[in-house]
């Protein structure tokens, strides 16, 4: 059975229709609507159960391939389990498919950009990348290329939860923070799943600014980077100056996109194509200058929409917790004023509290955390409360002065209002084209 119809779900029926393996699906949508049945013909034909799923539903199959966005630590999964039912996801059907190599790449913040860069750079050192995961392509959709020469997978604590093959060649976990705590017993449980990457890989990356991202039991090759700390294997000199090993020296003013927290992006995604290279520092150092100058950054991912009377506004909707939002508003060159709020994940807010105070002329609130986000951050600077995206947008540009940086970076998900981060990034980005007009 297939459990949940999603972008990971269809992926997943495709692959098992190509492969002529048989499958039921169960959704907790009531029925399969006729465009997604006209766009996904493998959908057709097939034993639908709608509304969701109990006990007795998955006890009667042997494997349930699950979408991450299925809870699987349920009493209903359980008792699958305890029945004899094999809980895997569409990784886990990538890792038994695929024996070419794989870099994984987790982490709570900055992960698809770490993988973008990593395939801008493996690709200027003349390699056939495929980006897939959680990001972009669906890694079971990346099989259809047989010239692929090596799988670079953006993986969610979600679908590592039921992934046990994958060995990739070289794995990261590029930080933790509080995240997804509506489905962890907390953040050292979080944090666990997430170092489950580091299982079978022959080349470990990690962050010595961050304990919880070094692995359990370290790898023989085993590689650090951090911010500023020269004993690391990859660190920040002067704030500009990417360094690695055997002298390796890039500077940051070749990079496309601003930002601190986008110089340790760099830092990771290099450490990880030298640890696959493995090519002399030299001719290593032109591939990351061709890359990582090539890498012109992501949609929703502190974008600049543009430029109004010396104000700029930047499109941070993917900041979906805490930590991203405080990387985010750290990142701007001036004064912020900070678009927040949605439905929150039972993250604690209070680590934007000295960051607000330090940086921003205000912060505009919407959404069902407004007022918990507001209770965290004081009144150190004006806090507004709006009710819609546009209303948002409008008391920004009131407030905003010339120099300011107009920041929608929310530190929630964006299911209160919108369908997606994607959608309420593209809400956001229309009504500031609107002021440009």
């Amino acid at each position: 059975m297939v459990v949940g119809v999603g972008v990971s779900g269809q992926s997943v029926v495709r692959y098992l229709a190509r492969n002529d393996v048989d499958f039921d699906l169960a959704d907790q949508k009531p029925s399969l609507s006729e465009s997604l049945l006209s766009k996904e013909p493998a959908l057709k034909g097939r034993a639908y159960f709608g509304g969701g799923w109990d006990s007795e539903l998955l006890c009667r199959y042997t494997q349930l391939v699950v979408s991450p966005g299925v809870p699987t630590r349920t009493r209903a999964f359980e008792d699958a389990r305890t029945a004899g039912a094999e809980v895997i996801g569409d990784v886990e059907l990538f890792a038994r498919a695929t024996n070419k190599p794989v870099l994984a790449v987790t982490g709570s913040n900055g992960k698809s950009t770490v993988v973008s860069m990593l395939g801008a750079i493996l690709q200027a050192s003349g390699l056939r990348v495929a980006v897939t995961g959680n990001v972009g392509l669906a890694c079971l959709d990346g099989l259809d290329d047989d010239n692929t020469d090596v799988y670079v997978l953006e993986l969610s604590s979600f679908q590592l939860e039921t992934t046990s093959s994958l060995k990739p060649d070289v794995s990261c976990v590029l930080n933790v923070c509080e995240d997804h705590l509506d489905r962890y017993e907390g953040i050292e449980d979080y944090a666990e799943v997430k170092r489950t990457i580091y299982r079978g890989a022959r080349c470990a990356v990690f962050n010595s600014d961050d304990a919880r991202t070094r692995p359990s039991v370290v790898p023989d090759t085993a590689v650090r980077i951090a911010m500023q700390n020269p004993d690391a294997d990859w660190y920040l000199l002067d704030d500009s100056l990417l360094c690695g090993p055997d002298g390796l020296r890039v500077d940051s003013g070749i990079m496309n996109v601003a930002g601190g927290h986008n110089r340790i992006n760099a830092l990771a995604a290099m450490a990880i194509a030298t640890g696959f290279l493995q090519r002399p520092a030299i001719e290593l150092q032109q591939v990351f200058i061709d890359g990582l100058s090539a890498f012109e950054g992501l949609p929703h991912r502190s974008e600049l929409i543009c430029s109004i009377q010396n104000v700029n506004w930047f499109n941070d909707s993917k900041g979906t917790n805490v930590g991203a939002c405080v990387s985010a508003i750290e990142g701007m060159n001036g004064p912020v004023v900070l678009i927040a709020g949605g439905r929150g994940k039972n993250a604690d807010y209070a680590p934007m509290k000295s960051v607000v105070a330090e940086k921003c002329r205000a912060v505009v609130l919407i959404g069902e955390d407004a007022k918990k986000i507001h209770q965290a951050i004081g009144d150190d600077v004006p806090v507004f409360f709006e009710r819609s995206m546009h209303d948002a947008v409008s008391r920004a540009r009131e407030v905003a002065k010339g120099g300011d940086n107009v920041l929608l970076s929310p530190a929630c998900s964006s299911f209160d209002m919108f369908e997606n981060f994607e959608a309420r990034g593209v809400v956001f980005s229309e009504e500031v084209r609107k002021l440009c007009a």
